[in-house]
């Protein structure tokens, strides 16, 4: 079942969505060559000599991207396309001092091939850029899937089969609770202030940029020590998660995120925890917005959901499990909304108890994957919904500032599944009341231990399937 279920969405992107032809988007991946350096799979000068094959072979592999592509495409992809591309050119041009800055003692031995594998690879990538620069003025092609596809995507990704307005009303629900709960925690703080002016108090205590690394390390152990003493899930492992900054290809579509190796990895087994520090090229008002998004509380809310006992803690798990179609083809929503879940099964569980700016901060982290659901939907389910609509609903209800909602609202046209995030916590919410409510009815007593060993054992299939 997992497996037909990887096939049909495979299916769906090739041949309903013709992403070949109509997203550019399909062709970033080969410009990202940072996990040459990071992944340890092999010694570093093997590393190096195939990063040099993977460069010389861009120039070829992006003439087959531009004959595959139509002249007229989405403007919102082939912007975040030309943004990531860029990223990448960037990374290959500095790529000697990436080098030396994580291989302090290597000395690069073949340095005249590597020089000239640069150049050709970034003529590679600007045969791409330099097409999608030409067709810009004229393309006008709308991204929206349109009600039909999106429905086709939920059950072939996830075998969701509600309908849209069932998982609306879902999303605007718990929009609406996460909301309610999110005034009682700032009546606890100042009665006499409003939950924005209290969320803008909290969002200015944030790490300066050249320590937020230091400052997650401390959270990551307190967390990890709260899971041990709390018998709240196993930890398989001793080994941690290594925290560095996003690498700058990446750094255009994440705030924060957990990179595991794959389930079947046996030699390039390190994870990193990626903490994407402001652009030095904003302006102070756009650094500190984004700098308010890692606020103390935020960072430890951020790192439940990415490392413990989130994304990070669910691959060891992974790594164990005894489905290999599970191991290798883990499902959207449950991936993400178990480590959304998480957030909140930790507070109840009584992390950081009677602490309302965490409670304020990881509220309204599940506000923002609220949004995301709504967002989702409306931007490519209605035709007047706009990408600004979108910016403001994030600005007004999730408390970023207009930088980072734009990133959010920009994310939605390429991601139209990060839906999924707030759509997989609702389903594992409901399974969990589901398990509660027989192991009751049977006279045993309900364990957060046995339940979340029980569902991480099973990898990360789609909820459906699971149940």
């Amino acid at each position: 079942m997992i497996l037909e279920n990887k096939i049909d969405l495979e299916l769906f992107n090739i041949i309903t969505l013709e992403c070949y032809n109509t997203n550019p988007m399909t062709y970033t991946d080969p410009a990202i060559v940072v996990e040459y350096l990071l992944k340890d799979y092999a010694p570093i000068l093997q590393r190096i000599e195939e990063l040099i094959l993977h460069l010389t072979g861009l120039q070829k592999y992006y003439s087959i991207a531009v004959e595959n592509l139509n002249d007229n495409l989405p403007p919102e992809l082939l912007e975040m396309t030309i943004l990531m591309l860029e990223g990448g050119i960037s990374f290959i041009e500095n790529l000697n001092n990436e080098i030396k800055e994580l291989f302090p003692n290597y000395e690069i031995k073949n340095m005249e091939q590597l020089e000239e594998a640069k150049s050709q690879g970034i003529v590679g990538i600007k045969i791409l850029t330099d097409y999608l620069e030409k067709i810009k003025p004229n393309c006008n092609v709308s991204y929206k899937l349109g009600s039909t596809n999106f429905k086709e995507m939920l059950y072939a990704s996830e075998r969701v089969s509600s309908t849209l307005d069932e998982i609306l009303a879902a999303g605007q629900k718990n929009l609406d609770w996460s909301l309610d709960e999110m005034k009682k925690a700032a009546a606890n703080i100042d009665p006499n202030l409003t939950v924005e002016e209290i969320m803008n108090t909290i969002r200015k205590d944030h790490p300066p940029s050249d320590q937020l690394i230091q400052a997650t390390n401390k959270a990551l152990e307190d967390i990890r020590q709260f899971l041990i003493d709390n018998k709240f899930v196993s930890i398989p492992s001793e080994v941690r998660i290594n925290v560095i900054y996003t690498p700058k290809p990446m750094r255009e579509w994440a705030f924060a995120a957990c990179d595991t190796p794959g389930a079947l990895e046996r030699k390039a087994t390190n994870s990193y925890y990626y903490i994407t520090p402001p652009d030095d090229k904003w302006t102070n008002k756009e650094k500190d917005d984004w700098l308010g998004t890692f606020n103390y509380p935020g960072l430890i809310d951020i790192s439940v959901h990415e490392v413990w006992p989130g994304h990070y803690l669910h691959h060891l798990h992974n790594q164990k499990s005894k489905s290999i179609m599970s191991k290798l083809f883990g499902a959207y929503h449950f991936w993400e909304g178990y480590a959304l879940h998480v957030e909140e099964a930790m507070w109840e569980a009584g992390f950081q108890k009677g602490d309302s700016r965490y409670r304020m901060a990881q509220l309204t982290e599940t506000i923002l994957r609220d949004v995301r659901l709504i967002s989702a939907i409306k931007l490519h389910t209605d035709e007047n919904f706009t990408v600004e609509d979108t910016t403001q609903l994030f600005m007004k209800y999730a408390f970023l500032g207009r930088k980072p909602s734009e990133s959010e609202a920009k994310r939605g046209t390429y991601d139209p599944g990060y839906l999924n995030y707030s759509l997989g916590k609702l389903m594992i919410e409901k399974l969990k009341e589901d398990y509660m409510k027989e192991i009751k009815e049977k006279g045993d007593e309900f364990s957060n231990l046995e339940f979340y060993d029980k569902l991480l054992s099973y990898g990360a299939p789609p909820i459906p399937i699971l149940r």
